[in-house]
């Protein structure tokens, strides 16, 4: 039954990996058309009406894939839960990434933190 568990856990964290990378390179990619958009209409020196329902519409896609990237967020924390929930309390860092550099696991609340606040705390005795 544990196996069972820890094999589904680690297809969530790859899975759900895969969808934060492929949201970042949504963003990236959106972004990118909105920079080359007014770059391009300024280049051939046409009139800022130009194309400006065009630019609204991806800078509105920019915020809905910011908006998507917080829930992918919130789902990665809602799992995390669900992680203690059944029995898997060890933490994860999936997807065949290396733990991230720099932090390590807090004892309050099991959550990532940079080195030089875990030693501080640490020497406080907390």
């Amino acid at each position: 039954m544990l196996r069972e568990r820890v094999t589904a856990a680690q297809r969530i964290a790859a899975d759900l990996h895969d969808a934060e990378n492929a949201i970042d390179d949504a963003i990236v990619k959106i972004a990118t058309l909105a920079v080359t958009l007014p770059t391009s209409r300024i280049e051939t020196r046409m009139s800022a009406i130009v194309g400006q329902d065009a630019v609204a519409k991806v800078t509105e896609a920019v915020a809905a894939a910011g908006q998507v990237r917080q829930m992918l967020a919130d789902a990665h924390h809602a799992l995390s839960v669900t992680q203690k929930q059944v029995g898997l309390g060890a933490r994860m860092f999936g997807a065949g990434m290396e733990k991230p550099t720099g932090t390590v696991l807090s004892p309050v609340a099991n959550a990532d933190i940079p080195v030089e606040m875990a030693t501080k705390r640490a020497a406080r005795g907390r």
